[in-house]
């Protein structure tokens, strides 16, 4: 729960993904990919990044900030903070407090919350995704008995729930669950059976958003966008030969499980505090002359923070999956052209023709420099790079 929590209350839950990218792969790389939750104690936070103990797989170097590194948060406090904590965790040789010699900052980006197309749900700018979560809360709540519950809820919290939006009771509980986690005490209304009941009735809400019906399709419209852009990152270094090592997001839970609704691996259950998902790329040992075919791609999840984290089985791949079949399993998450209208406005031809004019003038006048910009390989805006 990050930020401004799952559907915007200030929580006090963080959550951080994390994504290394692929370097020189005739070396035989290692890619590591993870989505943290924090807070997350710093030494544990380098268990993460412990190599495996398959013998057939190259472990992973050692790499360092920028121009390997690449960051980038959601525009709130705690998300930048929590990056900010975790990359000095990372790489406490640069974190603040260390001689001046030592010290490096790491830069950590970010873009207006209203701008966020990619760590943040379409919720508000996308009407064809507001219909297809009408559709799916009216379904879940069908037959159900939630309202006698969230009646009771408004008099012990003040809060308007009956009748509003179910993330409203959700709410409720990431309030209650973060005073939990930080040893806070509960009020004396706040029961296991309130607290069981809340949860079911968030199962609800989360479900409306990444599953049936029409998962895949509200699939494309929030995690696929995010998976996509993990896995373009992932062949954009490969191919373009750039030095970038890690690409981090420091987003939400709700980037997180609109990840796993994506990978069709969401089960019902809310990530826990201090929850990681991640994502390893790696070059397994072999013909140095063969292709992208080589690299596979592993999925872990980390739902408690004094262990490991657990493999999980890729949809139609399990174990490590090669990354040329993980494109089939890619496919139905690419933006459906009905889909379109969220994330775009058509104009009307006579505006198009003028703009796409001036479009051209303007971008003849800027080749040249754009020219000396692109031959940098850590220049990854000049390439479309991470997003």
């Amino acid at each position: 729960m990050a930020g401004p929590g799952f559907w915007g209350l200030p929580a006090g839950l963080l959550l951080l993904l994390l994504l290394l990218a692929p370097w020189a792969l005739a070396e035989g790389p290692l890619v590591f990919v993870a989505v943290v939750r924090c807070p997350l104690p710093w030494p544990a936070f380098g268990l993460l990044l412990q190599p495996t103990s398959d013998p057939a797989v190259v472990p992973l170097p050692a790499f360092s900030p920028p121009p390997q590194v690449y960051v980038r948060s959601t525009d709130f406090d705690r998300t930048l903070e929590s990056a900010q904590a975790n990359l000095a965790g990372l790489f406490p040789e640069a974190a603040p407090g260390r001689s001046e010699a030592a010290w490096r900052p790491i830069p950590v980006h970010t873009v207006p919350v209203t701008e966020d197309k990619l760590l943040r749900f379409p919720m508000r700018s996308c009407p064809r995704y507001h219909e297809l979560l009408r559709e799916a809360t009216w379904q879940g709540l069908s037959g159900r008995g939630e309202e006698d519950f969230l009646t009771r809820l408004e008099n012990y919290t003040g809060l308007s729930l009956v009748g509003e939006p179910l993330r409203r009771a959700w709410k409720v509980l990431d309030t209650l669950m973060c005073q939990q986690a930080h040893g806070l005490p509960l009020p004396s209304w706040a029961s296991p059976n309130v607290l069981r009941t809340l949860a079911q009735i968030s199962a609800l809400d989360i479900g409306a958003h990444v599953g049936p019906p029409r998962a895949a399709e509200k699939a494309q419209l929030t995690g696929g966008i995010l998976l996509d852009a993990i896995l373009g990152n992932f062949s954009r270094v490969q191919r373009l030969g750039l030095p970038l090592k890690m690409v981090m997001y420091s987003a939400h839970d709700s980037t997180l499980l609109a990840l796993q609704g994506a990978l069709g691996l969401y089960d019902g259950h809310t990530p826990p505090y201090a929850a990681c998902l991640g994502f390893e790329f790696r070059r397994r040992l072999g013909d140095p002359d063969e292709d992208a075919g080589n690299v596979t791609i592993s999925l872990f999840y980390r739902n408690d923070s004094t262990g490991l984290p657990l493999p999980l089985s890729l949809p139609g791949c399990p174990g490590a999956c090669p990354q040329k079949k993980r494109s089939p399993a890619k496919a139905p998450l690419s933006l459906a052209p009905q889909s379109q209208d969220s994330h775009s406005r058509v104009l009307p031809t006579a505006t198009v023709v003028p703009l796409l004019s001036g479009a051209v003038a303007v971008l003849a006048g800027l080749s040249m420099g754009l020219g000396l910009l692109a031959w940098r390989p850590s220049c990854l805006r000049a390439w479309g790079g991470p997003v």
